[in-house]
């Protein structure tokens, strides 16, 4: 089996650039392309102060993020949930609803639609300043898709599987040059 005529072992740089090229082509113009994004990522902290929120009353525009952090150094466990009867799941379960919270914990919850959401604490909704709402303005807007993320990942996994065939192709004509000189010598 003879070489190819107009084959050298400058071409393999050469191959190997267009290849690294059209790999850097794969990745650049999925992220030119038009997404619907949001002009910033909202957040809004709240704390927990022994047996109150702080504040108690919120607004914020659709698509913000709300952290309520626990900031005491007591022993008592608190709750930031959907008040009764109000903002609830299909299947009856409170909307927002961190679980309890011991000092030093935080729940995040991210308001997609506009409207009021009253939220107390579940284990102390006696106590006034354990009560307080969340008043959402704005457009509604569509939570993001779990398929969002995993486009994301196909596209390094396609760009890994691209570049590994990469190396492995300039590899083998790397190789298969260097042995088809050593027999010829």
């Amino acid at each position: 089996m003879g070489t190819l005529p107009h084959f050298s072992i400058l071409s393999i740089p050469k191959i190997a650039l267009a290849l690294f090229l059209a790999v850097l082509t794969v990745f650049i113009t999925p992220q030119m392309s038009p997404r619907p994004i949001r002009a910033s990522n909202p957040t809004f902290s709240a704390i927990i102060v022994d047996y109150a929120y702080q504040p108690q009353h919120i607004n914020v525009i659709t698509g913000t993020r709300v952290t309520w952090t626990y900031a005491s150094t007591g022993k008592t466990v608190h709750t930031v949930t959907s008040s009764p009867q109000t903002n609830t799941t299909q299947g009856g379960t409170p909307l927002i609803s961190s679980g309890s919270l011991n000092p030093g914990q935080s729940f995040a919850y991210t308001f997609y639609k506009h409207g009021i959401y009253p939220i107390q604490c579940y284990l102390h909704p006696t106590i006034p300043a354990m009560n307080g709402w969340v008043n959402v303005t704005g457009t509604d807007l569509q939570p993001p898709s779990a398929s969002a993320a995993s486009s994301d990942i196909t596209l390094y996994v396609m760009g890994g599987v691209i570049a590994g065939a990469v190396v492995i192709v300039s590899l083998a004509l790397l190789f298969r040059r260097r042995s088809q000189q050593a027999r010829s010598t």
